[in-house]
């Protein structure tokens, strides 16, 4: 992530200890969930959630204050109504957001119609899990009344078009929630349904798939979809008073391109060479709370040879 331009990232799902480890030795801002579901048992989701505060009570604002800690409930069909209910009430205690995948596919949403009447989004809201500290991420299959229920809440969506498209789920209604006011970010997915956290290309595919579903080209500016990775991710992730634009009093996150490469050469649209035409080895320098991460387009916290031979080793080791 350091090496193509990401400065701060949200992660939920397992092991955020170690995660939160190596965000510290990265020196990247970071937002952890760690998730959280019964599908088990109730006794799975008593140890999951302990452990999620135990990762709370360690690292909120470690690292000067680049980690924050949330609640990361899986979904609303691996959680039961009563985990659901303590995920919120523990993140009203401790005054933290709430991070949840939400009608990803068209078979969760039905067997939540089956089992409780209501779509996904119905549902959270009735059990009050839907407010200006939840982000929901995916968010392919929704209903008008979904997207409406959505903005009246200020509910963030995180919008992960390419695991979407590699998964076949379908393609979010972005427009849509656009132009009903809903904060959309930008996500890449993990790496296992996705093998790229390139935002770069995320911000790329994200512009191209709405243009061809909708079979129009106007539909998503290359400057709207810049503006979802930047500003967007950051609104979703509750730190837009922080990291997102170049402001006076915000954080120094921020990277530099060199766009006097082939690819953004001749430069008119600064917008459309951003997201149609640069690529991530156009990134030069990566810096976060004035810190540089990346430096002529090396790392410097980080030893990439030492990274990938472990990560090489670990993939021989589980596959075998």
């Amino acid at each position: 992530m350091v090496a193509t331009g990401t400065t701060c990232f949200c992660d939920m799902y397992f092991h955020e200890a170690r995660v939160a480890e190596a965000v510290l030795k990265a020196g990247l801002r970071a937002v952890l969930a760690p998730g959280i579901f019964d599908v088990a048992g109730p006794e799975m989701g008593e140890r999951m959630l302990r452990d999620a505060l135990s990762v709370a009570e360690r690292y909120q604002g470690a690292g000067s204050g680049r980690i924050k800690v949330i609640m990361g409930p899986h979904a609303p069909l691996t959680c039961s109504v009563e985990l659901l209910e303590r995920i919120r009430d523990e993140a009203l205690r401790l005054g933290v957001g709430i991070h949840i995948h939400l009608a990803e596919t068209e078979g969760e949403v039905r067997e939540c119609l089956d089992r409780y009447g209501r779509t996904p989004v119905e549902l959270l809201d009735e059990l009050d899990l839907l407010g200006p500290g939840t982000s929901a991420v995916h968010c392919v299959h929704l209903t008008d009344r979904d997207i409406a229920l959505l903005a009246e809440r200020g509910v963030s969506v995180v919008h992960c078009p390419v695991a979407n498209a590699k998964l076949g789920v379908g393609v979010a209604r972005v427009p849509e929630m656009l132009e009903a006011g809903l904060t959309v970010g930008l996500g890449t997915d993990g790496p296992a349904s996705n093998n790229a956290l390139d935002m770069l290309e995320t911000v790329k595919f994200t512009c191209l798939i709405h243009k061809a579903v909708r079979a129009d080209p106007t539909v998503l500016k290359a400057r709207e979809a810049l503006e979802m990775a930047t500003v967007g991710g950051a609104r979703a992730l509750g730190l837009a008073d922080q990291v997102g634009s170049l402001t006076p009093g915000k954080k120094a996150d921020f990277i530099m391109l060199d766009l006097g490469r082939a690819s953004t050469t001749p430069l008119h649209d600064i917008y459309a060479a951003l997201v149609y035409s640069a690529r991530s080895g156009a990134v030069e320098a990566v810096f976060v709370d004035g810190e540089p991460l990346l430096l002529d387009g090396e790392p410097t916290r980080l030893d990439p040879e030492e990274v990938m031979a472990k990560a090489r080793d670990l993939a021989e080791e589980l596959v075998s």
